[in-house]
């Protein structure tokens, strides 16, 4: 619970410590016992080594009475204080050629025969080395006293611990500044946020950030793309929508108000008709702008599946053949082939009913609209609205598609918005819009090849 209170930097700072300092006593501990096994092994050594010179030594010694030597107070650290005794086995019972003077008074059958034992004696604790040579005669023992052995393998233990030990606070005081050196890019980052603004949605750039931060800088760059894209979209949708929807509002007004004041019923009717006339453009209007800026704010569609192009179309003509047959308008759909891709169904079906639409709206009475579905050279599926209208000069073909482009402002009361609907929802799913002069009908051809699956 402390540590999600606390900063990245004391949180790692924390953590890398606390297992420097277990990882410490862990090693600590071994090196300890370690220390005091290989003192030990070396203590023994030197009791072994020794037995042996004092068995060389025996040797050439003489068999009179009993030598004690006097063994001087140790001069340095690590210098023990050694106990001897050395027997003639040659008589019976042995006889006692020297010994140490610190020695403790004792028989040799409290000895174990040979090699290195540990014994207890008035209330002290021995270690024990001895060897017997039958040849030359001679028994031979030698030992120290374990607390003062057990001293200098403590001794030689810590001082091999020691600067380990010792050293854990510099390499804390290393470990914080190195963690504070790491985590400068994440201050650079800090900084970078703190400047940004919903005016200036900038890019993160941050100098040398390490792998690790690569693509959570990334991520960030494009979670800010997709909110400058969508605030852009909203004040591009409050221009549009105040520009547009102001004029109309203007004329429903007027032709409210011209009602207001004509005494004659037939102006009035007319006038109210108008009015009518302009809410269902303001309505189809606002339809239209709402699909849009839905629209712009994805890049993908929401959810894919799998579409018949076919029925879909079917559906579209079938909704608008109302229309057409108002205009006494020949709907003709012709399915060359029958494509199936993977989209959106509800975003496709805007797309062709906005195409319909317009070729229904911009064609004249008694015209005629043809529909096709077919496979392309590349085996692309295609979709195709052709009419009979009067068409778009090839100066114009470049702008449709623009927001609020009317060419033909005279004929219908179109917003603009239909074929920028179309395009933006053929970007999202990937397919290529084009925009031609019907071949054999001689009005305006537009064309959706979608990509293969």
């Amino acid at each position: 619970m402390i540590l999600k209170k606390t900063s990245l930097q004391a949180r790692l700072t924390l953590l890398v410590l606390c297992t420097v300092l277990l990882f410490g006593l862990i090693a600590g501990y071994e090196s300890y016992k370690n220390a005091l096994h290989e003192a030990d092994e070396i203590f023994d050594a030197q009791l072994a080594h020794f037995a042996q010179n004092l068995m060389i030594v025996a040797t050439h010694t003489g068999s009179g009475d009993e030598q004690i030597e006097q063994m001087s107070p140790p001069l340095y650290d690590f210098q023990k204080i050694v106990v001897f005794q050395v027997w003639s086995t040659n008589s019976e019972p042995p006889k006692s050629l020297f010994r140490s003077s610190n020695i403790p008074s004792m028989f040799a059958t409290q000895i174990p025969d040979e090699g290195f034992s540990n014994v207890e004696l008035k209330g002290k604790h021995w270690r024990y080395y001895r060897q017997r040579d039958a040849q030359r005669g001679l028994d031979v023992l030698v030992g120290e006293n374990d607390k003062d052995r057990h001293e200098l393998a403590q001794k030689v233990a810590w001082h091999n611990i020691a600067p380990f030990l010792f050293g854990l606070p510099l390499l804390a005081l290393f470990a914080t500044l190195a963690i504070r050196f790491g985590l400068r890019p994440l201050r650079k980052l800090t900084e970078s946020l703190r400047q940004l603004s919903p005016e200036q949605l900038n890019p993160v750039a941050v100098d040398d950030a390490p792998k690790e931060i690569a693509p959570v800088i990334g991520a960030l760059n494009s979670l800010l793309g997709r909110i400058a894209r969508t605030i852009e979209n909203e004040r591009r949708f409050t221009a549009d929508a105040s520009h547009e929807l102001r004029t109309p509002l203007a004329a429903l007004q007027a032709q409210v108000q011209a009602a207001q004041l004509s005494d004659n019923k037939t102006e009035r009717m007319e006038c109210l008709g108008k009015a009518l006339q302009g809410a269902d453009r303001i309505g189809h209007l606002i339809g239209q702008l709402l699909t849009l800026s839905r629209l712009d704010e994805l890049s993908s569609p929401v959810s894919l599946e799998t579409v018949n192009l076919t029925e879909l179309t079917q559906e579209c003509c079938a909704e608008l053949g109302s229309n057409a047959l108002s205009k006494n308008i020949e709907l003709e759909f012709l399915p060359e082939a029958h494509p199936v891709l993977s989209g959106s169904a509800d975003m496709l079906r805007i797309m062709f009913r906005n195409l319909l639409d317009n070729a229904i709206r911009y064609t004249p009475k008694g015209g005629q609209v043809k529909v096709i579905l077919r496979f392309t050279d590349r085996q692309q599926a295609e979709f195709e609205v052709a009419d009979s209208g009067t068409g778009v000069s090839d100066e114009n073909l470049a702008l449709l598609g623009q927001r609020f482009s009317r060419l033909n402002q005279a004929a219908e009361d179109g917003v603009g918005l239909g074929l920028s609907i179309v395009q933006r929802i053929a970007e999202i799913h990937r397919a290529k819009i084009t925009f031609s002069h019907a071949a054999t009908l001689g009005g305006l051809s537009v064309k959706v090849s979608f990509p293969r699956s």
